[in-house]
């Protein structure tokens, strides 16, 4: 299968500027988190602030030192990453197993930096392999949402009867 990562007719000079590009995307990636931090700043009213950082819980304890309660900024279970996030995911992954049993493979996947997509992508522009990762993570993943869709499709791991 081919897998068309850039278009022919285009030329970014930011894609070509090696490892200036990786810094662009930290930089990018930076902003974002600062906007959305900045948002949850800014809105934390709209979060259910007071139950959040805990002062009822402490006060249902018999704690008199409110110094040590609560935090300034309190971040809602959906910033990717919090510890909220992080909790709902393990309560979530609990929940599943719980539902339909524990997993009986781990499977892992890895990446081959030798693969004809990535090589195809990085030759003609005389790009070494860190210049741009970002094709070397977008290979990966189109290889593996692949292997997901081969297992779904061909019911490789379970029968239709036990669904």
């Amino acid at each position: 299968m081919v897998v068309k990562l850039e278009k022919d007719n285009e030329f970014g000079n930011i894609v070509h500027a090696d490892r200036l590009f990786q810094q662009f995307l930290v930089d990018y990636n930076t902003m974002i988190e600062a906007q959305r931090l900045s948002f949850i700043r800014l809105n934390k009213k709209l979060i259910h602030y007071e139950i959040l950082n805990g002062l009822q819980e402490a006060i249902n304890r018999g704690e008199t030192d409110p110094s040590c309660l609560g935090r300034r900024v309190v971040l809602p279970s959906s910033f990717t990453g919090g510890m909220r996030y992080m909790f709902n995911n393990c309560q979530d992954s609990m929940t599943i197993c719980k539902r339909f049993s524990y997993p009986d493979l781990f499977i892992t996947m890895t990446c081959n930096v030798n693969w004809h997509e990535i090589c195809d992508a990085l030759g003609p522009k005389g790009l070494s392999l860190l210049d741009r990762l970002d094709i070397v993570c977008r290979v990966f993943k189109i290889k593996l949402d692949q292997m997901i869709t081969y297992f779904e499709k061909n019911n490789f791991f379970w029968s239709n009867n036990c669904r």
